[in-house]
């Protein structure tokens, strides 16, 4: 009987994970290694690591990186995960607007040096409101992908974004269900 009640709750935990993925086909495959950094400075961005750790990805970490500090061309990927706060933003000494400016230069850089560009909510709703959306609706012209927690896309904001782009969407209802959105759309190496 505990072995099909443990048989049972591990199948109820893969089914709760709630994954959705949109196919992301062969011409949207990640690679490594990876540029993460925060749109927000919320902790969504540190929580992005360990879910790549988790999954095997080449990956470096920057909070406050900018244009003119990163050498680019290390990189085949750029994730910003989005998710404004108040409190990170005060720490790092920036503002909402700075914040903006930093992440869109980034991602015009990445654009410009075929990078795929991951727009990620990792908090979900908790990191959705007027400063996010903000963050959210400048680095949409540059968007491959979303990786998107359920709860955050609700009013269905991300999905609008995501058909108007003609760009992957896929969704997660818990945070270690990324792991599994990552290792769908992450090239393994040969």
């Amino acid at each position: 009987m505990k072995k099909v009640l443990f048989a049972l709750l591990i199948v109820m935990f893969f089914v709760s994970t709630g994954l959705a993925l949109t196919d992301p086909g062969d011409d949207l495959r990640l690679e490594g290694p990876f540029l993460v950094t925060s749109g927000g400075q919320s902790p969504g961005a540190l929580q992005f690591t360990v879910i790549a750790k988790m999954a095997n990805i080449d990956y470096t970490f920057e909070r406050l990186v900018k244009v003119g500090e990163v050498d680019i061309s290390k990189f085949k990927t750029f994730v910003v995960v989005v998710g404004a706060s108040g409190k990170g933003l005060g720490a790092a000494g920036i503002d909402i607007d700075v914040e903006i400016n930093r992440v869109v230069e980034l991602a015009k850089l990445a654009k410009a040096n075929d990078l795929k560009i991951v727009i990620c909510n990792l908090e979900g709703v908790s990191r959705r409101g007027v400063s996010s959306d903000r963050i959210v609706t400048a680095l949409a012209p540059f968007a491959s992908v979303y990786f998107i927690k359920t709860d955050a896309n609700e009013d269905g904001f991300f999905t609008e974004l995501s058909t108007e782009a003609g760009v992957p969407l896929a969704t997660f209802d818990v945070t270690v269900g990324l792991k599994d959105v990552l290792t769908e759309f992450v090239e393994k190496p040969n």
